[in-house]
């Protein structure tokens, strides 16, 4: 008899290992848990209705999801113009997933390898779900195999072992549609670890709490006014009968940067220009301080917005460091021991010479920034100028350490926006920056829309923010307005919008020509930005565009 209960007790124990091994067990029904992307999405306990014809997405679950039993009733109402019903399954990242694909004509599941484009089918039947049909649709997912029934009819079978866990989510691709009777259960592991990092988040404490970093360009010629500065800080309403009206606070951070000083000397690398030395940058420090301009006039915009809003949070600042660049040899002095050279053959010798120049500079910065008693204006750090490392220069990543070492002392921040996949991006911590932020340059460039899928993997792979882009062709140009769109679409479906930290590129007071654009469409621009800022916008990247991603 003790040998028999010996016998079951160690049965239940190997069935509890067992357990353990494949992870906890989940099981949900209906739709109240399911995030939806867009505002449009009508939603009950029992059914999630997309009531127009466009594209638009719902999700639901994690990364650790592994196996699952799914079933669900399906009811499309009409279908556009190569219209489908999508349920992406085992999705780690957008286009690293499977899906099951329901059309008029058939339903079949295929894989993504990374875009829109790569795709492969693995099973197809030519049986679809016609428009305004129900149909009831089941998924196994389960190790390396998968099993879809219709009508509870076996209809597709298909095996891939590249993706092994994930989340699901419906996309509704160019048609409108029903779901109803969802439920799902299935395992998790418990002890799942992500290869992402994850974007750089919104207001973390690393960047001085920085959300919407809107750049301020004072090129040589350029001048900031409260009146410039003021639609930045506050959103406005449209201009009409001659009035503005005051409706929002906008943008909470601002990075004040140059590239052209005078006589087109350039700060950040000598392909823009001549090098700029001692001269330039003394330049630049005081025509940031110049009475009610820059600086000054973006505080006397905020006083504006307190008079209409009620005071908030101080505006942060990021301030420039011009790249010292290692092609100087006769830079200035700055400390009374005569003039520095960039250019020693000895590397210690001129990465010494180039660390004290962009010590004086921050020096000078910081007591400046004191000495005007800003009120509603906080310096939160600097910003490196350079947008790649150059790691050929000897003694590059030795001066960046120590410029992110000296600011640190004074409880500064440095932060960082590299070009599109630049030397060093991935290194961005261990350099010492505290914030840095992916540029797509897809604004400037003939690259697909597909272009924001690889950022997105940069920027969540290396735990980086995303910088918006707009130049001045937006105004006049509907290619190029879509085109900026885009980058705003592709925070809904990349998850950027929300959950990343943001720059924003613009020509010079672009944005503020939208504001008091009496062109609708280009008023929209502005609206549209700010909607995006507030977590609002919700059109998703495929939407009224043609472009592949």
């Amino acid at each position: 008899m003790i040998n028999l209960v010996l016998v079951i007790m160690l049965l239940f124990s190997a069935v509890a290992g067992a357990s353990d091994v494949l992870g906890a067990s989940f099981e949900i029904t209906g739709f109240d848990s399911w995030s939806l992307q867009q505002k449009q999405w009508v939603r009950t306990q029992d059914e999630l209705l997309w009531p127009t014809i466009g594209w638009a997405e719902a999700k639901l679950g994690e990364e650790n999801w592994i196996d699952y039993e799914l079933s669900f009733k399906v009811e499309p109402h009409e279908y556009g113009q190569d219209g489908q019903v999508r349920l992406y399954f085992r999705t780690t990242f957008p286009f690293l997933c499977y899906s099951l694909n329901i059309t008029e004509e058939n339903i079949s599941i295929s894989r993504y390898d990374g875009n829109h484009e790569r795709t492969r089918i693995l099973d197809e039947a030519d049986l679809g779900v016609k428009a305004g049909e129900i149909a009831e649709i089941s998924l196994v997912v389960k190790g390396n195999k998968f099993q879809a029934y219709r009508n509870k009819q076996l209809i597709l079978e298909a095996e891939s072992a590249k993706y092994k866990n994930g989340s699901i989510s419906f996309w509704a691709e160019n048609t409108t549609f029903t779901v109803s009777d969802f439920h799902i259960q299935g395992t998790e592991d418990k002890d799942f670890v992500s290869a992402w990092q994850g974007y750089y988040p919104k207001g973390d404490p690393r960047s001085g709490g920085v959300k919407d970093l809107m750049l301020i360009y004072n090129n040589f010629g350029s001048v900031w006014n409260m009146s410039d500065a003021l639609p930045y800080v506050t959103y406005l309403g449209p201009f009409t009968d001659m009035t503005l009206s005051v409706n929002d606070w906008f943008f909470d951070s601002f990075l004040f940067l140059a590239l052209k000083g005078p006589e087109d000397h350039a700060f950040d690398s000598p392909a823009r220009g001549t090098p700029a030395t001692k001269k330039e940058w003394q330049w630049f420090l005081d025509i940031l301080f110049e009475e009610n301009r820059q600086l000054a006039a973006f505080e006397r915009a905020y006083n504006v917005g307190k008079e209409h809003l009620g005071e908030t949070e101080k505006l942060k600042i990021y301030i420039m460091i011009p790249n010292p660049m290692a092609q100087i040899t006769d830079f200035g002095d700055v400390d009374g021991t005569g003039s520095l050279n960039f250019s020693f053959k000895d590397p210690t010798q001129a990465t010494d010479n180039r660390f004290r120049a962009v010590k004086w500079y921050v020096d000078q910065a910081v007591e400046r920034f004191e000495e005007a008693n800003f009120e509603n204006l906080e310096l939160v750090g600097f910003y490196w100028v350079e947008e790649m490392i150059h790691y050929e220069i000897p003694g590059e990543v030795d001066l960046i350490r120590q410029v992110a070492d000296y600011l640190h002392n004074q409880d500064l921040k440095f932060s960082w926006i590299p070009w599109f996949n630049a030397a060093g991006h991935g290194e961005w911590e261990s350099l010492g920056f505290d914030l840095c932020i992916h540029q797509p340059n897809h604004m400037f460039s003939q690259s697909p829309a597909s272009r924001f899928i690889d950022v997105a993997r940069q920027a969540q792979r290396y735990g980086q923010g995303i910088e918006i882009e707009a130049d001045g062709r937006i105004l006049n140009d509907k290619e190029q307005r879509e085109k900026f769109l885009n980058y705003l679409r592709a925070g809904v479906t990349l998850g950027y919008m929300d959950e990343a930290v943001h720059g924003y590129y613009q020509d010079v007071g672009l944005f503020a020509q939208a504001a008091l654009s009496s062109v609708e469409e280009i008023r929209e621009i502005y609206d549209l930005v700010y909607q995006f800022v507030k977590g609002e916008f919700d059109e998703p990247l495929g939407a009224k565009t043609k472009e592949p991603f």
